[in-house]
């Protein structure tokens, strides 16, 4: 009694926290700050669009990055070429949209946890798991140093392995070139820390232990808003990737084809594919295997009774024992039809990206000239 008391209690309060917002990732706080910077200057009230927030963030960001360079737009146009200049700027924009993304895809599994997940849970260890994992996700200070640490170090390395022609070793150049590098990185390490705490949510999922239907666990609603959000999150990183090759392509400073397309795309995705099916796996499973000892301590108490010349007591062991077998023959997994076509797809996505800015190069390899 006093462990379901305790149980009930956890779950009331993280519920509770959860509510109030109490947990805010260093993102959410930064977002915020923002929004009332630019509510102070134009004395507007009510809270600015998300959408608007962050094209006015990549707008700052960008015009940071070209006064940093001592000349207007026009000028490092016709300097760099407008292609270039607008493929940066383009990858500047998908990386500062892709954390303000994945950020409100980490508060979707707050909301997801606070009024699904939770109410299922059905041990203290796993409460205090995703309470763990929470502290970690909104911890702001952690953030911050792995945002500015990655930031420098990120930045030292775009500088050094990029090349700085004769025209571009002036000191305002060099001096830009330092100002974008750790903006960027910046954001691209705070990118990274909240990709980083979604793959260790997946991870940790397989020690979870959920109240999921019965008779077919893996048929459960619980189950199928897990794999939807895993699913989302699959998408997110392969139409990120996508993106991020059909721009490099279109701006000339693509990679080569196998290091670009399997190390640094393709094995992420199916990397992520593997981690969510086998953590959903895991909890499917344990829920399935205490149904069946339920039904199996069932027989064996009405074995231990030793009537077996009732007929009753024959039928109750007969109908446990069907029911027994049909758990036991229900899928392990959430894998489906639908599973599979979704991890397939987001596989492609890479891959259609690169045909289409490599054209060229595709329609040489088998042979014929564009």
């Amino acid at each position: 009694m006093s462990t379901d008391t305790a149980l009930i209690e956890k779950r009331e309060e993280l519920k509770r926290r959860l509510a109030v917002g109490e947990y805010k990732t260093l993102v959410d706080i930064f977002l915020r700050w923002f929004d009332h910077l630019i509510r102070k200057f134009t004395r507007r009230s009510k809270p600015l669009p998300m959408w608007f927030i962050t094209l006015l963030l990549c707008l700052v960001v960008i015009s940071v990055s070209n006064i940093a360079t001592g000349r207007n737009l026009t000028q490092t146009i016709k300097l760099h070429g407008l292609v270039p200049v607008l493929a940066v700027n383009l990858l500047n924009i998908l990386n500062i949209a892709s954390l303000v993304i994945l950020n409100q895809s980490i508060r979707g599994i707050f909301t997801l946890w606070r009024d699904d997940i939770l109410d299922a849970t059905d041990s203290i260890t796993s409460l205090e798991e995703f309470e763990n994992w929470l502290r970690l996700t909104c911890n702001w200070r952690l953030h911050f140093f792995v945002t500015i640490s990655g930031g420098i170090l990120n930045g030292l390395n775009l500088m050094t392995i990029t090349p700085l022609p004769d025209v571009y070793t002036s000191y305002g150049w060099i001096f830009s070139i330092v100002i974008t590098a750790f903006l960027i990185s910046m954001f691209i390490s705070a990118f990274l820390y909240l990709f980083l705490m979604f793959i260790l949510l997946s991870a940790r999922m397989h020690r979870y232990n959920l109240k999921l239907f019965a008779a077919a666990p893996s048929n459960s609603e619980l189950v199928s808003l897990l794999s939807g959000k895993f699913s989302y999150f699959l998408y997110f990183v392969a139409v990120f990737a996508a993106v991020s090759t059909l721009i490099s392509a279109w701006g000339g400073f693509m990679p080569s084809f196998a290091i670009n397309l399997v190390l640094f795309l393709w094995l992420p995705i199916i990397a992520i594919f593997v981690l969510n099916q086998t953590s959903l796996s895991s909890v499917i499973r344990r829920a399935k295997w205490k149904t069946l000892n339920e039904a199996q301590a069932k027989v064996e108490k009405i074995r231990a009774s030793k009537n077996f010349g009732n007929q009753e007591t024959m039928d109750a062991i007969k109908r446990l024992m069907d029911y027994h077998d049909r758990v036991k023959a229900t899928r392990d997994s959430a894998l489906d039809f639908r599973t599979y076509l979704s991890f397939i797809n987001s596989l492609l996505l890479p891959l259609l990206a690169f045909i289409l800015g490599n054209l060229d190069l595709v329609l040489k390899f088998f042979g014929r000239q564009p």
